[in-house]
C-alpha cells in the first residue's frame, strides 16, 4: 500500500479518529468513592478520573460488573427504596443513575457545575446533589429520576448529610464558612448557620438529634442542634480535621485530624472531648462497624487502616492496605470493611471480626509503557499496578489478551529478530520475555534492582536493561533469553538509546550526570561522557551521527558525536526537558520541556534552536510519525495530545485523550498512535489519515512507484518513472521511524529506473525481519510505501 503526499502543491486535510480503550474489568482512575447496596449486597466504587464504576459482590469478593459513566466520580449514594445507585460526574456536570439489580444505566441527568456530593432522603425518596461550582443543590426525584428543583446555597458546597429525625439536609459551604439547612419536605432553605473556617465534613447524631461539622482551617468541630438549627457549642479538635463518624452504640463522634495524625473522640451527650487517639499519617476517612463496635480510620500517607475499639477508645491494630487509602465503607451483611486505595487503584477488604485482610481487588491498571510488534501488528501495554501486559490488535483495536508479568511492569522493548517482547518488572528485578506470536510468557530473566529502561541491539540480537538502583546494565541474549553479562554503570542508569551505525549503546546516568557508551559487540564500556545535571532522555540522529541527551535539571540538551563520543555542543532548552524524538525527514530533534510547557526544536545539522513551540500544561512524551512527518506530544497535565507539523513546526491540532498520558507509540501499518493514560487506566487510539486535494504535479501522476516482490527474502526491486530530471532520494526507515539505509541519493534524468535492495542497512548488515518503509522524495513530491522483509 502506498500513501502519496504532495507537500508543496497539495492541500492536506486531517481525518482524526480517536478511539478510547478501557481496560476490561478495571476502573478508569484513582479509587475514591463508595456506595453500598444492601438489597443486592454489592459495593460500588468510582474513581476521580473515572469513566466507569466497578461493582463488587459483597459475599464472593469479586468484581461482577463494569459500568460506564462520565468523568470524575467524586461521590456515590444508594437509593434504598428504588434500589438505585447515583454517581456524580464532576467534570461533565451530571449525575448518572444505575439500576442496583441489573447494574445497567437508567439515565444521566444534567445538574449544576462540578457536582461533588450526594445524600439520600429516605423519607421523601429524593437525592440531593451539591454543585461545587454553581453554589447550588440539585434535588432529584428518586422515583422518576427527574430534577425537582435547584436550591441556592453557599460557595463550593462540599458535603451533605441527611438528618432522618427532622427530615432535614445539611450542606457545608466550604468557602462561606457556614452550613445551609434545607427542609426535606418542601426543599426550601430553613436557615444558614455560621460555623468555623472551611467546613468539610458532617455527621449526624441520631440519638440526641445533633449534627457535627468539622472545620478544616479552624481545627474545630461545630455542634448544631437538629431541632432548633442553632449552634450548641464548638469543640477543639486536632489539626486540619477531615472526616467524621458516629458511634451509635456508645453515642460518640470520631473526628479524624489529617494534620495531627490523630482521632479526637467526642462525647455525643456532653459534647466534650473524651480522648485523642494517635493514628498514622493523614487520617482520610472514618467508618463505624456496628456489629463489633469498632471505628476504622484510613491513613492516607501510611497505606494502612487503624482499627479503634469503640468502647475503650484504644487502638486494636493497624491493617496494611493499598497506597493512599481514600475512602471506607461498611458491609453490615457480611461484616466487612472496604478500603478504596487511591494511588494503587485497588480495594482492600477487611474482615470486621478478625481485622485481617480477606483479599485485595485490583480496580485499575495504570498503563505505563507501550511498544509495537511490527511482525504481528500488535501493541503491547505494560500496566504498572495490574502487574500484566495487555495485547492490542493493531488492526481492530481490540484487546487480544492480558499476560501476567512481574511486579510493576515499567518498560518494554521489541526483539524483531525473534519476535519477542521484553517487559522490565521494576519491583521484582526481572524481565518477562513474551512470545510475540503466541502472546505467552517464555521465561523471566533476573536482572538488577529497579530495571528502568530497555533497548534492543538488532545487529547482535541483544537486549539491554538499565537497572537504576543496582547501577548496572544487564545484557540479555535475544535468542537464548539468558544473561550474557552485567556491566557496571555510574549512579542511576535511567535511559538508553541504540546507535546502529556504530553499534553502540548509550546510557544516561541520572545520578552521576554522564552518559556511558557501550560497545554493542563486546559489551565493554568505551567511555563516559560528562553531560548536564540529571540526564533523563536520549535520541539518535543517524543523518549526522549524533546522540542527544536531555538534562532534566539543567534545562539543556547535550549533543554527542556518535563516532568520536565527544561533546559537540550544549543547547539551552526549557525547564525540565524530559523527552526527545528525531524527525528524520527534516533532520530535527524535538525536546519536550515539562515545566516550561513547550517543545524546543533543534536543527540536527547546526545544533541550534530553530524555534520553541508552546504546548499545553505539561508536555511529557513524544513520538515521530515518519509517514505524515508529524510529531505527537502527550500533555499529561492537559489530558491531550498535540500534533506538530514536522515541516513548519506549528501545532496542527489538539486531541483530547485520557488523564495523565504518560506513554506513546506509533503503529505505521495502520498509521495509528497509541496513548497510555495512566490515571484513566485506558488507551486512546488516534488514527491520522492525510488526503490530497487541489492540484498535483505531473511527477505525482507519472512516477508510478512499484516494489516487487513484496514481501521479499533476499532482494526486492524498486521501480519508478521520472517525467523530468530531478533530485531523487530513496531512503528506508524502520517502524520506529528510524533511518536505516539510503538506496538512491542523486540527480536523475527522465526515464524508467529499477533499483535492487538486498534488505541491508548502511552498515552492510542484514536487517531483522519485519516491516520497513521506503520513502521517495523528488523535490516537490513525497511518497511512502511499506516493505516487508522476511528471513
Amino acid at each position: 500500500m502506498q500513501t502519496a503526499k504532495n507537500w508543496k502543491l497539495g492541500i492536506c486535510f486531517f481525518i482524526l479518529l480517536t478511539l478510547y480503550l478501557l481496560f476490561p474489568g478495571f476502573l478508569s482512575g484513582q479509587s475514591q468513592a463508595f456506595a453500598y447496596n444492601a438489597t443486592n449486597n454489592r459495593i460500588y466504587i468510582g474513581g476521580a478520573y473515572g469513566e466507569c464504576i466497578i461493582a463488587i459482590d459483597g459475599t464472593m469478593n469479586q468484581k461482577i460488573a463494569k459500568i460506564p459513566v462520565r468523568s470524575g466520580v467524586y461521590s456515590l449514594c444508594w437509593n434504598s427504596m428504588n434500589n438505585k445507585v447515583y454517581c456524580t460526574n464532576h467534570y461533565c456536570d451530571s449525575v448518572t443513575i444505575i439500576d442496583g439489580a441489573t447494574n445497567s444505566i437508567i439515565t444521566t441527568i444534567p445538574v449544576g457545575g462540578g457536582p461533588l456530593s450526594l445524600a439520600y432522603n429516605s423519607h421523601d425518596n429524593k437525592v440531593y446533589c451539591t454543585n461545587g461550582n454553581s453554589t447550588s443543590v440539585t434535588v432529584i426525584d428518586g422515583e422518576t429520576d427527574s430534577v425537582i428543583t435547584t436550591i441556592s446555597v453557599g460557595y463550593y458546597s462540599q458535603t451533605l448529610i441527611y438528618n432522618p429525625v427532622n427530615n432535614k439536609i445539611y450542606c457545608a459551604n466550604y468557602y462561606n464558612n457556614n452550613v445551609t439547612i434545607i427542609d426535606g419536605g418542601i426543599d426550601s432553605v430553613i436557615t444558614t448557620i455560621s460555623v468555623g473556617n472551611n467546613p468539610n465534613a458532617l455527621a449526624c447524631n441520631s440519638c440526641d438529634n445533633k449534627v457535627y461539622c468539622s472545620n478544616w482551617s479552624s481545627a474545630s468541630v461545630t455542634v448544631i442542634d437538629g431541632e432548633a438549627d442553632s449552634v450548641i457549642t464548638t469543640i477543639p479538635a486536632g489539626g486540619s480535621p477531615y472526616a467524621l463518624a458516629y458511634n451509635s452504640i456508645n453515642n460518640k463522634v470520631y473526628c479524624g485530624n489529617s494534620g495531627g495524625a490523630s482521632v479526637t473522640v467526642i462525647d455525643g451527650g456532653a459534647d466534650s472531648v473524651i480522648t485523642t487517639i494517635p493514628v498514622d499519617w493523614y487520617p482520610r476517612d472514618l467508618v463505624f462497624n456496628s456489629m463489633n463496635n469498632k471505628v476504622y480510620c484510613s491513613n492516607w500517607n501510611s497505606a494502612c487502616v487503624t482499627v479503634i475499639d469503640g468502647e475503650a477508645d484504644s487502638v486494636i491494630t493497624t491493617v496494611a492496605v493499598g497506597d493512599k487509602p481514600e475512602a471506607l465503607v461498611y458491609n453490615y451483611i457480611n461484616n466487612k470493611v472496604y478500603s478504596a486505595n487511591w494511588e494503587s487503584d485497588d480495594v482492600t477488604i477487611i474482615d470486621g471480626a478478625t481485622n485481617s485482610v480477606i483479599t485485595t481487588i485490583p480496580v485499575g491498571d495504570s498503563p505505563h509503557a507501550l511498544v509495537y510488534n511490527s511482525t504481528d501488528n500488535k501493541v503491547y501495554c505494560a500496566n504498572w499496578y495490574g502487574d500484566n501486559v495487555m495485547v492490542i490488535d493493531g488492526a481492530t483495536n481490540s484487546v487480544i489478551t492480558t499476560i501476567p508479568a512481574g511486579d510493576g511492569p515499567y518498560a518494554l522493548a521489541y526483539n524483531s529478530t525473534n519476535n519477542k517482547v521484553y517487559c522490565a518488572d521494576y519491583h521484582s528485578a526481572g524481565i518477562t520475555v513474551i512470545d510475540g506470536q503466541a502472546d505467552s510468557v517464555i521465561t523471566t530473566v533476573a536482572v538488577g534492582d529497579k530495571p528502568e529502561a530497555l533497548v534492543y541491539n538488532y545487529i547482535n540480537n541483544k537486549v539491554y536493561s538499565a537497572n537504576y538502583y543496582s547501577h548496572s546494565i544487564t545484557v540479555i541474549d535475544g535468542e537464548a533469553d539468558s544473561v550474557i553479562t552485567t556491566i557496571l554503570m555510574a549512579n542511576g542508569p535511567y535511559a538508553l538509546v541504540y546507535n546502529p551505525i556504530h553499534n553502540k549503546v548509550y546510557c544516561a546516568n541520572s545520578g552521576s550526570d554522564n552518559v556511558t557508551v557501550i560497545d554493542g559487540a563486546t559489551d565493554s564500556v568505551i567511555t563516559r561522557i560528562p553531560v548536564g545535571n540529571s540526564p533523563c532522555a536520549l535520541a539518535h540522529n543517524f543523518m549526522n551521527e549524533k546522540v542527544y541527551c536531555a538534562n532534566g535539571n539543567n534545562a539543556s540538551v547535550t549533543v554527542i558525536d556518535g563516532q568520536a563520543d565527544s561533546v559537540i555542543a550544549t543547547i539551552p532548552v526549557g525547564n525540565y526537558p524530559c523527552a526527545l524524538t528525531y524527525n528524520s525527514h527534516d533532520n530535527k530533534v524535538y525536546c519536550s520541556n515539562e515545566n516550561s510547557a513547550s517543545v524546543t526544536v533543534i536543527d540536527g545539522e547546526a545544533d541550534s534552536v530553530i524555534t520553541t513551540i508552546p504546548i499545553g500544561d505539561g508536555p511529557y512524551v513524544l513520538v515521530y510519525n515518519s509517514i505524515n512527518n508529524k510529531i505527537y506530544c502527550a500533555d499529561r497535565y492537559g489530558a491531550c495530545v498535540m500534533v506538530i507539523d514536522g515541516k513548519t513546526d506549528s501545532v496542527i491540532t489538539t486531541i483530547p485523550v485520557g488523564y495523565y498520558p504518560g506513554a506513546i507509540a506509533w503503529n505505521p501499518q495502520q498509521n495509528r498512535t497509541y496513548v497510555a493514560n495512566y490515571y484513566s487506566s485506558s488507551i486512546s487510539v488516534i488514527r491520522d489519515q492525510v488526503g490530497i486535494e487541489e492540484t498535483r504535479t505531473k511527477s505525482t501522476e507519472f512516477i508510478s512507484l512499484k516494489i516487487f516482490p513484496n514481501p521479499f527474502n533476499s532482494t526486492t526491486k524498486v521501480r519508478y518513472n521520472l517525467t523530468r530530471p530531478c533530485n531523487v532520494s530513496l531512503r528506508i526507515y524502520n517502524v520506529q521511524g528510524q533511518y536505516v539505509s539510503t538506496i538512491v541519493y542523486a540527480k536523475q534524468n527522465r526515464g524508467h529506473y529499477e533499483i535492487n535492495w538486498d534488505g541491508k542497512g548502511d552498515n552492510n548488515k542484514k536487517l531483522p525481519q519485519g516491516v520497513y518503509f521506503l520513502q521517495m522524495e523528488t523535490g516537490d513530491y513525497l511518497t511512502t510505501a511499506k516493505i516487508v522483509l522476511l528471513h
